[in-house]
């Protein structure tokens, strides 16, 4: 086993994937559009569950049976979900899904998993035929979750019997928020999703209207309150990084992890997590230091930075999202780049959310910091060599397909590899212990 997965190559789940017989044909699909994620969080900011999305960014191969083109996008998500690997990585978290009414019959629902899976439907035209389907699916076990403007007469027997109401909270104040709710105050029993929630004063509004869950990226968005500057605790660990950015002695190194014993326990901690794959555990500071060396030492350090002794839920959710935009970073750059530069693109990926994390200017924190001049680059100015990869990891996260192709174009990526290197990226943050 390699010393650590962080450098390891990821594997191709798509390709190992096999649909049922009756829809044998779907395994060879393995060039799905672009997968674009967006996080469901609780009341505490704590990341519980993605949206996952397909977006067209050019014309998709027709599936056989597949009679609209939403219904191939369906296909290829379907497909990525029930991997056995995303499956077991992800079992802890829902993944709410988007489908056509159409799909509501394909064989590949079968395969999900019911304890997490969750299957959002918005019909425009609810007939007999589908409301019946619906209701059958919901007693069947499966999760429903209805759009709110969906909310017609005819759909409430279908709205009592559904795990959860999903309303539009993007450009709502509290009164038009409330005013929905009145509306269906009759309908007792699904918990509430607002989504499009992209500020803390509108996350803060849905709270109070007890609101359950929240769909958007209203955690990386810079505080309200306004910043103190850099905390101790996090001004000790940038110490420690520029130490060893400095390549500095290891007794000198583990001298300032004694300084702060929280700090060797969340470390070891992190390395010793499952996603990080050595084949013993590390016992002390000193023997992660010989075990990883500078420079895998100076990716752990990093996270450290969103896990200080005051972090709250939303630090944590910042963390969990620049795992994976830095995972990913590196996955769609490391075959691009010399091998001397590719552990920026994980080091850039993670920094790229501490603007949001500490509520400063991004010059501000990276004066701190004794950064390669490549990654300062790319987080104030957005150019450099790690750049597009770190935009088109940012695109990801529910962007703009058009941008996402572009991208995708320019640095001479496929569909398939970009997908694949987002799975994964989700697969691998879920193999650690933050």
């Amino acid at each position: 086993m390699s010393l650590s997965m962080l450098t390891a190559p990821f594997k191709n789940p798509l390709h190992q994937r096999a649909p049922n017989s009756a829809n044998a044909e779907l395994a060879d699909f393995s060039t799905p559009r672009f997968i674009t994620r967006q996080p469901l969080l609780d009341q505490a900011f704590s990341i519980i569950g993605y949206e996952l999305k397909v977006n067209q960014a050019g014309p998709l191969p027709v599936l056989p049976g597949a009679t609209s083109l939403r219904q191939i996008q369906d296909e290829a998500l379907l497909v990525s979900v029930i991997d056995l690997e995303y499956q077991q990585a992800l079992n802890r978290r829902l993944t709410l899904l988007k489908v056509n009414s159409e799909t509501l019959d394909n064989p590949l629902l079968d395969k999900l998993p019911r304890e997490s899976a969750i299957l959002a439907v918005h019909p425009q035209n609810p007939t007999p035929a589908l409301l019946a389907r619906c209701q059958a699916l919901a007693r069947e076990g499966y999760a429903l979750a209805l759009d709110e403007a969906a909310l017609l007469p005819g759909m409430i027997p279908l709205a009592m019997q559904s795990k959860y109401l999903r309303f539009d909270a993007g450009g709502n104040d509290l009164m038009a928020l409330t005013d929905k709710l009145v509306r269906i105050q009759s309908i007792q029993g699904p918990r509430l999703i607002a989504r499009n929630v992209e500020n803390e004063e509108t996350f803060a509004a849905c709270r109070k209207l007890s609101f359950d869950l929240f769909q958007g990226y209203f955690f990386a968005q810079p505080g309200l309150a306004r910043a103190r500057g850099i905390d101790t605790s996090r001004l000790r660990i940038i110490k420690l990084l520029n130490l060893v950015m400095s390549h500095a002695e290891f007794p000198g190194i583990e001298a300032q992890f004694k300084l702060d014993p929280g700090l060797s326990v969340k470390m070891l901690r992190f390395i010793n997590s499952v996603g990080v794959g050595l084949r013993y555990p590390v016992r002390s500071i000193g023997h992660a230091l010989l075990m990883l060396g500078h420079d895998q030492l100076y990716r752990w350090l990093t996270l450290l930075l969103f896990t200080h002794q005051e972090s709250d839920g939303r630090s944590q959710a910042l963390l969990k999202n620049a795992l994976v935009r830095a995972r990913l970073t590196e996955l769609v750059g490391k075959d691009q780049l010399a091998k001397e530069d590719r552990d920026g693109l994980f080091i850039t990926g993670i920094l790229s959310m501490l603007e949001a994390l500490l509520n400063l200017p991004m010059a501000q924190i990276l004066a701190e910091l004794n950064l390669a001049e490549p990654i300062v680059e790319a987080l104030l100015h957005e150019r450099g060599i790690y750049a597009p990869y770190l935009r088109l990891a940012t695109a990801l996260e529910n962007g703009n397909p058009k941008t996402i192709g572009q991208l995708t174009q320019a640095l001479g990526l496929s569909h398939e590899s970009v997908n694949l290197a987002h799975m994964n990226a989700l697969i691998w943050s879920e193999g650690l212990e933050v």
